[in-house]
C-alpha cells in the first residue's frame, strides 16, 4: 500500500521507542553495515512483507528490474481515462452535475498520477520526495471520495448543480478534507509532531490513516451507490442505469478484494516483478468508467419527466 511509504520514512528516521533506523522492522541490514545504503536505494514497493518489488533500475535501483511495471502502465492508462472522461463530461452542457462530475474525473486522474509516482518503484524509499508524494496522494484520495459523495447528493436535487450553492460547499469541505488528510499523512512520515507515530514502532499502526484510506472510501462508495440506485429506482424506473451502477459497485468491491487478497501471492509467484495493485487499478478504472456511463444514462436529454411516487402536485424532471 502507498501508506507503507509513510511508515518506511518514519521507521528510517524517527521510530517510536527504538533507535533509528529500525533496521530489523524494515528488513534492512544494520545501519553500520557496508550494504545498508545499497539496500535502502534498492527498496521499491511492499518492503515490509516477505516479498517486495525492487526499485526500477532505470531510476537508480536494481539493474534489470522495472519496478512495479504493470501498475505503472495501468496508472498511466487510468490518468488518460480520467482526463478523457472529464473532457467528455464538461461537453455535456445540459447534464445535471456537469461541473461536479468533471471535477470528480479530474481528481481521479490526479489520484492515479500520484499512485504512478509513489507505488511503482520509481522514487527512493525513505526520501522526502516519496513521503510528500504519498501525502499528496492520500489527501487527493480522501478529496476524491468527498466529491463522489457530493455528486450523489446532487442527484437528490436539494441544491442546484453548477451554482455557488453547490460549488462553494463542495470546494470548502473538499479543501479541508484534502489538506487535512495530506497533513496527517505527511506528519506520519516526517514526525512533525510525533502525534501520528506508530506506537510501538513494529505495529505500523495509525488509526487516522486506516479510517481515511480504507473506511472512508468504502463508506463514501456505499453512500454514492445507495443514493444513486435509490434515485434510479424511485424516479427513472429504468434497468439500464441501475445495472450499470450495479456493475460499478461490483467492480469497486472486486478491486479492493483482489488488492488485499492477492498482493502477496502475485508478488511471490512472479518473483517480485508485479503485485495485485495493477488489477485494482484496472478495476477502479472500470468503476469510474461505469460511473460515467450511469451518470450519462440518468441525464440523457430524451428522458421524459417522471412523477415521484406519492407526489400529486406534478412531475419531477430529473
Amino acid at each position: 500500500m502507498p501508506v507503507c511509504n509513510l511508515f518506511f520514512r518514519q521507521l528510517l528516521v524517527n521510530p517510536e521507542g527504538v533507535s533509528a533506523p529500525a533496521s530489523d522492522i524494515l528488513g534492512l541490514p544494520a545501519a553500520g553495515a557496508a550494504n545498508f545504503e545499497e539496500a535502502v536505494k534498492n527498496q521499491g514497493v511492499g518492503g515490509f512483507g516477505s516479498c517486495f518489488i525492487p526499485r526500477a533500475g532505470f531510476v537508480g535501483g536494481v539493474s534489470g528490474r522495472y519496478g512495479n511495471i504493470a501498475n505503472l502502465i495501468l496508472c498511466g492508462i487510468a490518468v488518460l481515462v480520467g482526463v478523457a472522461l472529464a473532457a467528455a463530461a464538461v461537453r455535456r452542457t445540459a447534464a445535471v452535475g456537469r461541473i461536479e462530475y468533471t471535477i470528480l474525473f479530474l481528481m481521479y486522474a490526479l489520484v492515479q498520477g500520484a499512485q504512478l509516482a509513489d507505488n511503482s518503484g520509481l522514487l527512493r524509499q525513505g526520501s522526502l520526495a516519496i513521503s510528500w508524494v504519498t501525502a499528496v496522494h492520500t489527501g487527493l484520495l480522501v478529496g476524491l471520495f468527498w466529491v463522489l459523495v457530493w455528486c450523489a447528493f446532487l442527484s437528490l436535487q436539494i441544491v442546484e448543480d453548477g451554482t455557488l450553492f453547490s460549488l462553494i460547499p463542495m470546494f470548502i469541505f473538499g479543501i479541508i478534507f484534502t489538506v487535512g488528510s495530506g497533513y496527517i499523512a505527511a506528519d506520519t512520515a516526517l514526525t512533525i509532531t510525533n502525534y501520528f507515530r506508530s506506537s510501538p514502532a513494529s505495529s505500523l499502526n495509525n488509526n487516522w490513516l486506516f479510517v481515511l484510506t480504507i473506511i472512508w472510501p468504502a463508506a463514501a462508495a456505499a453512500i454514492y451507490f445507495i443514493i444513486q440506485a435509490g434515485v434510479v429506482i424511485r424516479v427513472l424506473r429504468e434497468k439500464k442505469p441501475l445495472f450499470t451502477l450495479l456493475g460499478a459497485a461490483i467492480a469497486f468491491i472486486a478491486s479492493q478484494a483482489f488488492y488485499y487478497a492477492l498482493g502477496h501471492k502475485i508478488c511471490t509467484g512472479t518473483d517480485g516483478k508485479i503485485d495485485s495493485s495493477w488489477i485494482a487499478t484496472l478495476l477502479e478504472t472500470v468503476t469510474i468508467g461505469l460511473i460515467y456511463a450511469a451518470w450519462q444514462f440518468v441525464t440523457e436529454d430524451d428522458w421524459e419527466s417522471y412523477t415521484m411516487p406519492g407526489d400529486q402536485t406534478g412531475a419531477v424532471a430529473y
